[in-house]
């Protein structure tokens, strides 16, 4: 800003545009934490030019600075409306340190003084020095930011736990409320510059009116919401099932819900899926239910997030579970992402203390009219963000399915889905079956997914089949024990057992079993041997009568991640 970091330029151009005001939020917010002053003090300067009792002094005051701030609130996140009075003592002690490490500086040379230069060392240390006082000033200057309630009318002060930290506990924060301001002075009226705003996420419900007044963008700028290069009518179909409505007091029914359909769904995507969420709690809640499927499963905690995408890229068939950091920024084209899951319409959280300030101020102006001008908006902004994950190439093609109610039975939802990209839109299961069937060029009816695992009864072998009929999803399952052989057997057993049961259904609804194909999934070792056909004697000749009495009956492999 004020060409302090970017040179001044004619022209500038603002890519993923639609980040600006969380951008300029970041930039013009002042934050400090209760281990920044430790980590300040540790440094050599300190401990080689100040006396130990005032370190330990110093140290002693901003323990109780934010233990103050501490017992203001039990929640997580919760703003501050006082004056902190210990805090604003700290600064004090800082700032007079800071004056006292000026006028003792050793290395202050006379003007008229004959001395002689400094050597290397001498000014690596004086360096060191002049940056110490001057992070004194600058850790003072952001104390009393945010002990001061004289700004609140301008900024939201707020303050935020840190879990799993070594030494950070604390972290407060002071940011505007209205960057819009800063944001004109400084970047969009700037004589005889052009600013060029772009981002395939910056419309709303036709328009730019939430940008410009968000990043304030006054007089009459040249606009264009121009179409896309992808045919989204033959490359993606928007899905809504039928789910209850999410319910904060009773949870379960829907996140019960939500898990049955994503199953539903990865049966017949074949995995391939990034299922979005849009808190922590979701996420844990259908992790937690979705533990035992066939797919090599990952959820958002258990890796870094590079490692994660680089494991999904990797792992065919993959399923990863994640939260707001992946809405946007992913890019998996092709084969490796064919259905995206968004578990409800991402609104920001009303209670987080910067949205509960923004939307207080928009009430002051006009009653009623921040859910419409500012909730709305940003939810619509993101719900393209995670739409926009599925499609990056000309040739991918896939399903993005939204399990929220309100999409469809709200006029805001009906809204959101009018500045979607130009998709498909179903309500039925069924058309996301001929989707995927049209997409892979499968010819199965249904899908068999076996299993063998260790028996801690009977110190033998458990074998288990998942039958699904896949136009619809109904789902039946058997389960038998085995001594004496291997896991590998065991997965063979579960699938001539699972195969002979649905040709028993098959001949008894009085239809032939060689008009339909059926999908086997099993271990990626399991799946290379009933491949070439290297089964063991005793099982080979059934498994060869099954392959002849099916249309087809193809066998996919899958990677183990031990998800659970």
């Amino acid at each position: 800003m004020g060409q302090v970091i970017l040179p001044e330029a004619a022209v500038y151009i603002i890519d993923e545009a639609h980040q600006l005001e969380d951008t300029a939020t970041s930039v013009f917010e002042v934050e400090t934490s209760d281990y920044a002053l430790v980590q300040l003090l540790s440094g050599a300067v300190f401990k080689a030019h100040v006396e130990e009792e005032v370190l330990f002094a110093l140290q002693s005051q901003n323990q109780l600075a934010f233990s103050e701030v501490e017992r203001l609130s039990q929640e997580n996140v919760f703003r501050i409306d006082t004056d902190l009075e210990a805090l604003s003592t700290l600064a004090g002690s800082l700032t007079n340190l800071q004056d006292e490490m000026r006028k003792a500086n050793p290395y202050s040379r006379m003007e008229d003084g004959d001395q002689p230069p400094l050597t290397d060392e001498e000014s690596e240390e004086e360096a060191s020095y002049d940056l110490a006082v001057k992070g004194l000033g600058s850790l003072a200057g952001k104390m009393k930011a945010v002990s001061s309630s004289s700004q609140d009318d301008l900024t939201v002060r707020y303050a935020e736990r840190i879990w799993g930290s070594r030494h950070l506990k604390l972290r407060l924060h002071a940011a505007p409320v209205d960057p819009s301001l800063k944001l004109a002075r400084h970047l969009f009226e700037e004589e005889g510059r052009t600013v060029v705003c772009t981002s395939a996420t910056l419309a709303t419900n036709g328009s730019f009116d939430h940008f410009r007044s968000r990043c304030g963008v006054k007089g009459v700028p040249l606009e264009l919401i121009s179409g896309s290069v992808f045919n989204y009518a033959q490359q993606a179909l928007l899905y809504q099932p039928a789910l209850p409505a999410f319910d904060w007091r009773n949870k379960d029914p829907f996140y019960d819900a939500v898990s049955a359909e994503t199953v539903r769904l990865l049966n017949v995507s074949r995995g391939r899926a990034l299922c979005l969420f849009t808190s922590w709690s979701g996420l844990q809640q259908v992790h937690d239910r979705l533990k035992h499927v066939a797919w090599p499963l990952h959820a958002q905690g258990q890796l870094p997030r590079n490692l994660l995408l680089d494991w999904f890229r990797e792992t065919p068939h993959s399923v990863l579970l994640a939260t707001k950091s992946f809405w946007e920024g992913v890019d998996l084209p092709g084969d490796d992402l064919s259905l995206v899951i968004l578990d409800k319409l991402p609104f920001p959280t009303p209670t987080d203390p910067l949205h509960e300030a923004r939307t207080k101020a928009l009430e002051e102006i006009e009653e009623g009219s921040s859910f419409r001008k500012y909730m709305v908006p940003l939810m619509t902004l993101t719900l393209k963000q995670g739409f926009g994950r599925l499609i990056r190439r000309t040739a991918d093609r896939g399903v993005v399915a939204i399990l929220d109610d309100r999409l469809s039975s709200r006029s805001y939802g009906r809204q959101a889905r009018r500045d979607l990209p130009p998709a498909q839109f179903s309500r039925s299961f069924l058309e996301v079956y001929r989707f995927y069937r049209a997409a892979l060029a499968s010819q199965a009816d249904f899908s068999l997914n076996v299993f063998g695992e260790a028996d801690e009864e009977t110190a033998g072998l458990r074998w288990t089949w998942q039958l699904t009929r896949m136009q619809d999803g109904k789902t039946d399952e058997d389960a038998g024990t085995l001594s004496g052989v291997d896991r590998l057997e065991a997965e063979y057993s579960a699938a001539l057992a699972g195969l002979g049961n649905l040709r028993q259904r098959v001949s008894g609804a009085g239809r032939n079993t060689g008009s339909f194909g059926v999908e086997l999934r099993c271990s990626e070792e399991a799946g290379r041997r009933l491949s070439i056909g290297a089964l063991p004697a005793s099982l080979k000749e059934r498994w060869l009568e099954e392959l002849a009495a099916w249309k087809a009956i193809d066998v996919i492999g899958l990677q183990s991640t031990g998800s659970g």
